[in-house]
């Protein structure tokens, strides 16, 4: 059989393409025969199309709109829209369909909304309307379904806001780096302006969501804020430097610290700590490490009242140190102590 097909299709082709191997002197077509042959394959071709295009089909069609293209709304995007009105709600970037009708007109309508026809501009003088007004699609041509089905176009008093920026970048120090310091923005405010039922209820604006990995000394990041109202309102600046300082830190440590117990008065022997002496290891900034070694506010303390409660005869060190060191992984040991309360002494 796969002989049989291919001595048919050499067959064929010779006869369109006037192949010399296929056929003999006696046998060749003519020229006009050739041609006829060619524009009846065509003409099958068409009729075929033309057949199958007639007949009715489903189809997806995605229509974009003017708010795909603008950061946001203006007059030429929706018409009526005054300098001191604004949208109550933001509208939607693009209108999607399934249509349903005869299979010529479908190809036209994707063609047309994808590469041809200009983006959807909406009507502010009209408060609501069913989106499917606005495709003017031919007579043929039915919406099965349409997303969305109404747009809200209602206006009210614009409002103008002052809001401050709020960082949402993650910076990662390398090690032996640390974090020190806020985190410093330039600008920090960003002006806002829309309508008044949604500004009113802004507290801060924030940036887009990052993360800064390998910090050391001082990194500067230029970061975009974050576009989550797009179009509903509109920004003075799209953009901020976030800046953030690392300092490179050294292990330090002050040993035979005897433990304080909070609660009590000195010379009250009432509670006995087993060992009354620790030792505490943390990271400092090198700058600061002369400082913290010498520091007598470097301590560790129990409370008594956590004595009190305790039920397991062990209680738990806390190390305590002035803010301004910038400690960091402070640690005490040992991390449990034993007591004995000395009822004679109550």
């Amino acid at each position: 059989m796969p002989g049989v097909l291919q001595r048919l299709w050499l067959r064929v082709r010779g006869a369109i393409f006037e192949d010399p191997s296929t056929f003999d002197e006696s046998t060749r077509p003519s020229g006009v025969r050739r041609r006829a042959l060619f524009f009846s394959l065509i003409a099958s071709i068409i009729i075929w199309l033309l057949l199958s295009l007639s007949e009715n089909y489903y189809i997806s069609v995605e229509y974009a709109t003017c708010a795909s293209q603008q950061q946001s709304y203006s007059s030429s995007c929706v018409e009526g829209l005054d300098a001191d009105s604004a949208l109550a709600q933001p509208l939607p970037k693009s209108i999607r369909t399934t249509l349903h009708g005869p299979g010529r007109s479908l190809l036209v309508e994707r063609f047309q909304a994808r590469f041809w026809s200009n983006p959807i501009i909406f009507d502010a003088s009209v408060p609501e309307l069913e989106t499917q007004f606005l495709l003017r699609l031919p007579e043929e041509i039915t919406v099965e379904s349409i997303v969305p089905e109404r747009i809200n176009l209602q206006k009210e008093e614009k409002m103008e806001r002052i809001l401050p920026i709020e960082s949402r970048v993650i910076f990662v120090p390398q090690s032996p780096y640390f974090l020190t310091g806020e985190v410093q923005l330039d600008p920090d405010t960003v002006r806002v302006f829309g309508p008044a039922s949604v500004v009113s209820q802004l507290e801060v604006w924030p940036t887009d969501s990052d993360t800064v990995e390998g910090v050391s000394d001082t990194a500067h990041y230029s970061v975009n804020l974050l576009d989550s109202l797009a179009g509903l309102v509109n920004l003075s600046i799209r953009n901020t430097t976030v800046t953030q300082l690392a300092s490179q830190y050294t292990e330090g440590q002050k040993v035979h610290i005897r433990v304080k117990i909070e609660g009590l008065l000195d010379g009250n022997n009432t509670v006995q700590l087993d060992p009354e002496f620790v030792t505490i290891t943390y990271q400092v900034p090198l700058s600061k490490f002369s400082e913290a070694q010498q520091s007598q506010f470097i301590q560790a303390t129990v409370s008594y009242d956590q004595i009190f409660a305790d039920t397991t005869g062990h209680v738990k060190p806390i190390a305590q140190y002035p803010p301004d060191l910038m400690l960091r992984q402070v640690t005490v040991s040992p991390e449990r102590l034993q007591y004995f309360i000395n009822i004679g002494s109550q």
